[in-house]
């Protein structure tokens, strides 16, 4: 597998959006501190061999584990932000958009500790698979010998 975990809870958009509003700074900080944070799981996992950093495009699943039901799915997923930009800033990933990063899937668990696991695997909606895929079904394509629509189209 390829991927960590995060033995901490992360912040939720309503907590982000209040630190907003608190000061125009506070938000940025808030943001900066969650990604160190996440960024020290990171360094652990590259350096014991769990991740790997990554050049294709990846699928990414994240578990998180609640202690308990108080926040709402929308404020818990919105952390996604902070994983994919420490993934990025710790080289883990080139970049976090559309084509490195193909889908996002989230699931919720309770837990007995509050943590999120992530891991990242070789996507199969792969632009490059793609393409190859689509020339392989054209090198065996044989159109039909006589077209079903053009008698309904013309009259016949």
């Amino acid at each position: 597998m390829n991927g960590f975990t995060i033995h901490a809870k992360l912040p939720s958009l309503n907590e982000v959006i209040n630190k907003d509003r608190s000061n125009r700074f506070a938000g940025a900080v808030y943001k900066k501190d969650t990604e160190k944070l996440i960024s020290r799981y990171i360094a652990k996992a590259l350096t014991t061999g769990e991740l790997k950093p990554v050049s294709e495009a990846v699928t990414i699943r994240i578990d998180w584990y609640e202690k308990t039901r108080r926040r709402d799915v929308d404020n818990i997923q919105s952390s996604q932000k902070f994983i994919l930009d420490a993934l990025v800033s710790n080289g883990v990933l080139p970049d976090d958009n559309r084509r490195y990063v193909k889908q996002i899937y989230h699931t919720i668990h309770d837990g007995e500790e509050n943590k999120v696991s992530v891991s990242i695997e070789r996507s199969e909606k792969n632009g490059l698979n793609q393409r190859k895929t689509a020339i392989e079904r054209l090198k065996t394509f044989e159109p039909e010998t006589e077209p079903t629509i053009l008698p309904v189209l013309f009259g016949r």
